[in-house]
Parts: C-alpha cells; structure tokens; sequence
C-alpha cells in the first residue's frame, strides 16, 4: 500500500520490535494488564505499525489467508536484507519500491532520510490486514473503485489549475481518521494521553488530534472533519464509536478508502496485548463508498519511553502550494504552445 502526503521532519528514533501475529486475532489481554491511577487499562505512550501485512490481499494471493512457513521465512530474509539497503543509502526498487521508470512519482516520493524502516518489519503469515470481507479486498462501490483509479492517475501529475487538485496529503490538511492509528512509514506515530474521563490521540503526521469522551455522553450533531467520536470500556478493550464526519468526497484523496462522507461510521478497538503490542481492529462502514462494512485487524507496537514526535513541518514556509500551481501553469504553457 502505497504512503502519500506532505513532506515531513519525522524523528528516526530507536524503536521496539513488533512481536509477531499468525492469524486475525493476537491473543487474550493479560491478567496484569496495567492501569492509570484511576484504574482504566494503560494505554500510554507513543505507537506506531510496524509490520509488513498489506492492508489488501494481494492479488496473487487470492483466497490463501495465511503464507506458508516457507513463504515467512523468505519474506523474512527479504526484509532484512531490504533493511541493510536502506541503511546503506540505497533507494528506489533496490528497497522493494518500484522503478522510478515505472512510478515517477507513487512510491517514490520519498528516500530513507524521511523514514524509520531502518530495521527489518515484522513479517507474519497472515496475507492482509482485512479480515472481513474474507477476501482480503475493499469493498469499493462501482462509483468508488472509478475515484480510486481516478486518484492513481492524478497523483504526483495533476492537473494543478487550483488549490483543490491537488489531494488533501498535499494540501497538508489531513489522510484521513481511518488510517491515522497506523499507516505511514513516516508519520505514523500515535501518542496516547490519559486523563480521568478522557483519552487523547495525537497524530504526527499533520498534527492531527483527537480527544475522545468516555462518559457515557451521546453523539453531538456539530459534523466535523475528524467526525464525533465517543468510547467506552469494554473489559480491558477500549471501544470507540465516531460519526458525524463533515462530507469531503468532493476533495482529492490519496487514498479513497479513507475520505469521509456524512454516513460514514467507525468502530475501533483498542486492546492491550502485552507490555510492547497492541491489538487495534477498526470497522469502517460508509455506503457512499462500501457496498458492505470492512473490518481490519492490526498489531501496533509500542515504542521505547523516550520516544519524541516531533514537529511535522508540512509545506514550509507556505511555498508549497504556491510553487505547485505555478509549475502546473508553466506545464500548461508548455503544452499549449507545443501545439
């Protein structure tokens, strides 16, 4: 799954290693699971996706739900030498991404300087992070699967005629609740607050925030970018229930699957696993974009105690958009007078 958005001063911080995960579920939260001072389950500190399951099923894997121990053990060996590349400078398709040839733009935006894989993910068996539908595959309606192929095209190339074209990464606005708790290999850091009544979640990567009531209140109906979210404990689980998203179907995302519309409705679990991972299962139902709701299983690791987010400096300056929409009127010249 390709990563878009803003280009970004991201921390390269020594981090934790994900234990592995084999199947939809990790494992039953601990007996000592620990707690806040008022007792909730703990759930500070700062965590990111460190893994290497794709959020589809790749299409060569259809209908195979796991890989075999041979599949594991070369999919290791690929990331630790991928590792070692990235360490040593080298980029592009010597990492895994595609050729600059083939991908001018997706896939490329970045070199190892913006990112934290400078150690091996961790490989599982598991071919998705989508458990439901059992295919492995988004749900996308008809009108759905044309915006995300429409997107793919656009993306790195425009048309830039306006501050609408280009997508909302770019626009340093936002990706999107739905992937915020875990996608991006830079960026992805979650810091998680506790406080008597209340759980807050900051983003690094647009400085996204999200302060979540636990007491019992009912949803608001002010609709907002982030949408409304509510949560409960559930046991040890922290469920989280968020609707009333604003509608921006109208904008240009990266990644379709993660624009809000106004029936747009998710459903997250939090569960501490052990003292190092986390067990976030995310429900995303929306009409306007799913023929049917979509569950994804994720392990998120918990990172070392000095961990820092740092800020996230999205178009410097505010040069960005400015040096956009004049390079895509110059393109436009170009193309005019080559007529």
């Amino acid at each position: 799954m390709p990563y878009r958005g803003g280009v970004a001063i991201v921390a390269l911080a020594g981090l934790m290693a994900l234990p592995a995960c084999s199947g939809p579920s990790l494992t039953s939260a601990s007996s000592t699971t620990p707690r806040t001072a008022w007792g909730d389950p703990d759930l500070q500190g700062v965590w990111r996706y460190e893994g290497a399951i794709p959020l589809e099923r790749p299409a060569q894997l259809a209908g195979r739900a796991s890989l075999t121990e041979k599949e594991v053990a070369e999919q290791q060996r690929l990331e630790q030498e991928q590792a070692a590349k990235r360490l040593a400078g080298q980029e592009g398709a010597a990492v895994g991404r595609r050729s600059v040839a083939e991908s001018p733009i997706r896939g490329n935006e970045y070199n190892s300087f913006w990112q934290d894989h400078g150690r091996p993910r961790q490989v599982s068996s598991r071919t998705s992070l989508i458990t439901d539908p059992p295919d492995g595959r988004l749900p996308f309606t008809a009108d759905a699967r044309k915006a995300e192929a429409r997107a793919s095209a656009r993306y790195g190339v425009g048309p830039f005629e306006s501050y609408l074209d280009p997508d909302t990464g770019e626009r340093c606005l936002t990706d999107g609740v739905t992937g915020m708790m875990w996608q991006g290999p830079n960026g992805g850091h979650n810091r998680i607050v506790q406080s008597p009544g209340y759980v807050t979640i900051l983003h690094e990567e647009y400085r996204d925030r999200r302060v979540i009531p636990l007491d019992g209140r009912a949803h608001g109906n002010i609709r907002q970018w982030f949408g409304d979210a509510v949560g409960r404990w559930e046991g040890d689980t922290l469920v989280v229930e968020t609707t009333n998203f604003l509608d921006r179907t109208n904008y240009e995302w990266a990644n379709i699957w993660t624009r809000p519309s106004e029936s747009l409705r998710l459903v997250e679990r939090f569960k501490r696993i052990d003292a190092n991972t986390m067990e976030y299962t995310i429900t995303v139902e929306d009409p306007t974009t799913f023929t049917r709701p979509w569950t994804a299983v994720i392990p998120i690791s918990k990172l070392s105690g000095d961990t820092q987010i740092y800020e996230y400096a999205c178009h410097e300056g505010n040069y960005a958009m400015p040096n956009l929409l004049r390079g895509g009127r110059t393109d436009a010249a170009r193309a005019a007078s080559s007529r």
